[in-house]
Order: structure tokens, then sequence, then C-alpha cells
């Protein structure tokens, strides 16, 4: 309850034809971050990208999905900084919301995240239940086939018979 209440308190009115906006860190190390960015949209607008700038970097342009409800965004990875975003309504009438700040958006930037990841539900770790049966069956399959194998390849090693005299030898 506390996440959602602080992700509520978090976002950002733009105003225009944008309506409230947030980013929130999924996961942050020395080098990467990924954010999930996420904006209203009050205009009929079906495509909405942001820009993200940093000093002199050059931009960095990202789709944002249509989530539903008005609603457009993204996760993506990206350098530890704070960007400023600029979020745009591609299409009639095209508008451009003002420059924000990641951290103004609600994205904790300070500290490094410890990310878990769990299987969804009905996931299982690893390989599914259908392929181990499969795998297992194959493993069966191949154990017969060299036990078939060996049986034939080793075959009746008795002795021949002494009545039997051997046959004509051609020279």
């Amino acid at each position: 309850m506390k996440l959602v209440v602080l992700t509520v308190l978090a976002a950002v009115q733009l105003g225009g034809g944008f309506g409230e906006a947030s980013a929130e860190v999924d996961s942050l190390t020395e080098n990467s971050m990924v954010i999930d960015i996420e904006v209203g949209v009050d205009s009929s607008s079906s495509a909405v990208v942001a820009h993200l700038t940093f000093d002199d970097d050059p931009q960095l342009t990202v789709p944002l999905l249509d989530r539903g409800g008005g609603v457009f965004g993204t996760r993506t990875e990206v350098e530890p900084k704070n960007y400023f975003v600029v979020f745009e309504a591609v299409g009639p009438p095209g508008e451009l919301s003002q420059p924000v700040s990641l951290s103004d958006l609600g994205a904790d930037l300070n500290s490094p995240l410890v990310v878990t990841t769990r299987p969804q539900a009905g996931e299982e770790e690893g390989f599914t239940q259908e392929t181990r049966r499969v795998g297992w069956l194959a493993l069966a399959l191949a154990a017969a086939s060299l036990s078939a194998l060996a049986f034939w390849a080793l075959g009746d090693r008795s002795e021949p018979d002494q009545d039997e005299s051997p046959g004509p030898v051609e020279e």
C-alpha cells in the first residue's frame, strides 16, 4: 500500500495535452539503470515518445506503448543520470510537454536497488514440465536403443557346432 501512495504522490501534472507523469527506477547499478516512465495523455494521440536529455549527451528518444486508458509508458535501460524528459504526442495536434527531470517524476536515483527476480504466476524456473517430460522420454529411448544395439552387436557368441564342417574355400 505504501508503494502505491508514494507513486501517486510522486506523479507530476504536466498540463496542456498531458496529464500525470511518473518515473520509477526498477534497478540501479553503477553502470546502468532500468526506469519505467509513464504519462497520461488527454488528447486523442495514438503515439507518444519521450525525449531524454542530459547535458551535452546525445538525445535519446524512446517510444511509449499504449497501456490503456490514455496512459502511455515504457520500461528502458539507460545510463544512471537524472535525465530531463520531454513528452511528445506524435501526430495532430503534436504537443510537447514542459521539460521535467526524472527525480521530479519520482525516480529515486540515490540508492542502488537490490533487485530479485521471481517467476511470474504459472512460470517455473528452468525448463517447463512438458520439456522435462520430453527430455526424460528421449533419455529412455536413447538407453533402450543402446541396449538393443549392444545385444545385436554381441549377438550369439557361442562356439560353432563340431558336427558342421566349413564349406569349400574358393581360391
